[in-house]
């Protein structure tokens, strides 16, 4: 988790350094447990799991756009879908190696464990943070910075995606409010809180 917050960070800025100091540091869940709080409250695990969905997003929008680049394909020629969909695979594929890291054990039942928790918990938060983030980017590309086209080569367009991640972290709160109510548990069972 805590490399969650280092990518919260990237793209959040010091609201996330926030964010982190009330909701991400075991020693805050430690202290509200000596004050009798025995739960972690409701906003603490929307931040959470929104956060961990971003990273995900985060990190899968950084490398399929650099790997994207290195082989030369140019989202300025029309073929943003093929950004979309590498940065929505390698964001998928990121939240199925996290999750297999943090699981015990060492088995293929690990690896169907992991699929299944981000099929199950994340998969429809990620979905919803990478949408806003590709219409952000659709919008950046053809409307908002037209020209020069936007490249991985270019500040602006690394400050684009950045906008576009804060667009995502935004749309995807209800969701995973909305999975909350559900009875959805965004969490591992052995939290400092539980």
């Amino acid at each position: 988790m805590e490399l969650v917050w280092l990518v919260t960070v990237l793209y959040i800025g010091p609201a996330a350094v926030r964010l982190y100091w009330n909701w991400g540091r075991p020693e805050a869940f430690s202290r509200r447990r000596q004050e009798g709080q025995p739960r972690r409250p409701r906003r603490g695990i929307l931040v959470t799991h929104v956060s961990r969905c971003g990273a995900h997003c985060a990190l899968g929008f950084i490398v399929a756009e650099v790997a994207l680049y290195v082989v030369q394909v140019d989202p300025a020629q029309e073929t943003l879908w093929v950004d979309y969909a590498g940065d929505y695979l390698t964001a998928v594929t990121i939240a199925v190696l996290f999750r297999y890291v943090g699981a015990p054990g060492r088995s293929v039942t690990k690896v169907w464990r992991a699929l299944s928790t981000v099929v199950k918990v994340e998969l429809l938060t990620i979905t919803v943070f990478e949408l806003a983030l590709f219409v952000w980017l659709t919008l950046a590309h053809r409307v908002v910075f037209p020209e020069p086209p936007l490249r991985p080569d270019s500040p602006t367009f690394w400050f684009a995606g950045q906008l576009g991640l804060i667009a995502g972290f935004l749309a995807a709160w209800p969701t995973a409010s909305w999975q909350l109510r559900r009875g959805q548990r965004f969490e591992p069972h052995r939290l400092p809180s539980d």
